[in-house]
């Protein structure tokens, strides 16, 4: 038995719902469960990349494998299945999905389905999909689809679900799902409108007594797609470890969202609390075996086994692929589809060295289409390898795997050199991601590694020939992503106040891997170039 409850973030200390309780008392004994988790899918459903002689390591077809193997050896009130939140975006087979055969069921709840996933959460990237895309997995969920901080901002009640109660053998389990509250900074509000996202403390700390008070489960689960931060340190968009430890109540926590592995417990005043967080794209499965006695109706002990299955040997299932073989074919067709030629090999070789054709081909653009005087622009596929010659729509996706949208901002030239300053030195430093490893288009300039932080940064002139003043105010453009703030480079580095990100904002076009393939289209063929407008020096 499942039943999903939404309660009031506004008044989330207000108990006025109406609750039956499924919890008709449990037999004295010994009760084990296998509770699995995947996390960050990223649409990895298939162990084909669509082209002849290219597989996947894993895939879901590997989660389908081992959770079947689970249901045989314990039957399906011993096993329960859940996804911590980033599905919808990452994979052809979920972009078909989403935006080009809307008139289907979706690959998503069609494999929610299959899988018999028991609850899910909702990840930022899904949330990225914009609403038409989760509003209609929504509709075709017939499981839990989780974000307690997801507010409406209409009526104040959670936007998706709240929590859900899982039933197996007389157990109660509860299952409390979060998603990222930093969606606000990464995307743009068209594909969030009416939402607004909480930060999870103190939120969680309430809904936990509420969940025990009104539920009486005997085991709690957090379902996060937050990243595993650390335990002494509170950080909105990684939390993990510090809820873990700071928080009572939550028996086990399923993390995601940073792409981590972790399997162990976070001392939690005289308890501890379970973390388990298994990796990204289905390479690895989080698994906790959990035994509970009771005795007189009570849980008298809990024992808790938390580890992480890698899955890079495992085998795929043979059935789940018959069964979606269907689907996998009208991704692959239209993922083969010719789209243009490349004239020149594209390759992540040298990221990090200087100017390269992959990053300059993304200035080229964003200068073009955005009519801007200087572009940002990070590498986000730190392993591609695209040679020369005819690609279709995979290598298009390799190219450019997000559906960051393009965004003009005003900025004044210092701002400009203020933000190059915080985004080499987190690239001198090789701190932070890559993808926040911003350099620019439009400037010449050259970038000192022995000089001190802030001074790193020397701007010789416009790439036409112009001054460069840094009292004026150019027109540059960026991704959805950064605009919005993700990677705090406008905040930190530029130094602007997030409540001024949205008025700096002058156009907002199409997405960059739309716009991308509408230029391959036009032209038949594109020769990526370096442009060459700056350099590292000692």
């Amino acid at each position: 038995m499942k039943r999903v409850l939404k309660l009031s973030i506004i008044a989330v200390i207000q108990f006025n719902l109406a609750l039956v309780s499924c919890n008709s008392g449990v037999r004295d004994g010994s009760y084990t469960l296998e509770i699995y988790s995947t996390n960050d899918i990223h649409g990895r459903i298939f162990d084909s990349l669509y082209t002849e002689n290219r597989s996947n390591p894993y895939s879901l077809s590997s989660v389908s494998a081992i959770v079947s193997d689970a249901r045989e050896r314990l039957g399906e009130d011993g096993v329960i299945l859940l996804d911590a939140g980033d599905f919808l975006q990452g994979d052809n087979s979920v972009y078909y999905y989403n935006y080009v055969d809307t008139v289907s069921e979706h690959i998503f709840t069609q494999v929610v389905s299959y899988l018999n996933y028991d609850a899910l959460a909702v990840g930022n990237h899904d949330i990225e999909t914009g609403h038409r895309v989760y509003d209609r997995i929504v509709r075709e969920l017939t499981v839990p689809y989780l974000a307690a901080n997801s507010v409406d901002q209409h009526g104040g009640d959670p936007y998706f679900d709240t929590y859900s109660i899982i039933a197996r053998n007389g157990v109660k389990i509860a299952v409390i799902g979060l998603t990222n509250p930093n969606v606000k900074k990464w995307i743009s509000e068209d594909l969030y409108s009416g939402i607004d996202f909480k930060e999870a403390l103190p939120l969680v700390d309430s809904l936990v007594r509420i969940v025990r008070k009104r539920e009486k489960p005997h085991f709690v689960i957090g379902l996060f797609h937050l990243g595993l931060g650390e335990e002494s340190v509170y950080d909105p968009e990684n939390c993990s470890k510090y809820i873990a430890s700071h928080t009572s109540g939550i028996d086990l926590i399923f993390a995601a969202h940073d792409h981590k592995k972790f399997a162990g417990f976070l001392k939690n005043g005289n308890d501890s609390t379970a973390l388990l967080e298994a990796g990204g794209r289905a390479s690895a499965l989080s698994l906790a075996t959990v035994t509970l006695e009771f005795k007189n109706g009570r849980v008298i002990s809990k024992n808790i086994k938390p580890v992480v299955i890698n899955l890079e040997e495992s085998s795929s299932d043979g059935k789940y692929n018959t069964h979606f073989r269907k689907e996998f074919l009208s991704v692959r067709d239209f993922t083969k589809q010719d789209i243009g030629e490349i004239k020149r090999a594209l390759t992540s070789d040298s990221l990090l060295d200087g100017p390269t054709e992959y990053v300059d081909m993304l200035h080229s653009l964003q200068l073009e289409i955005g009519k801007a005087d200087v572009s940002f622009a990070a590498p986000l596929n730190p392993s591609l390898n695209i040679p020369e010659g005819v690609i279709d729509f995979q290598d298009l996706m390799n190219i450019y795997p997000f559906e960051n949208q393009l965004y003009i901002l005003n900025l004044s030239g210092r701002e400009i050199k203020d933000y190059l300053e915080y985004s080499y030195d987190q690239w001198i430093n090789q701190t932070g991601m890559k993808y926040n490893y911003d350099s620019a288009a439009g400037l010449i300039y050259e970038v000192s590694t022995d000089a001190r932080k802030g001074e790193r940064i020397r701007i010789k002139g416009m790439a036409g020939g112009q001054p460069f003043n840094p009292d004026h105010i150019y027109k540059v453009a960026m991704t959805s992503y950064r605009a919005n703030g993700g990677g705090d480079l406008l905040i930190k580095g530029a130094g602007l106040n997030p409540a001024e990100l949205d008025g700096r904002v002058i156009k907002r076009g199409d997405d960059i891997r739309s716009l991308l393939h509408k230029k391959i289209l036009e032209r038949g063929e594109l020769t990526p170039e370096k442009l060459n407008h700056w350099k590292f020096v000692q």
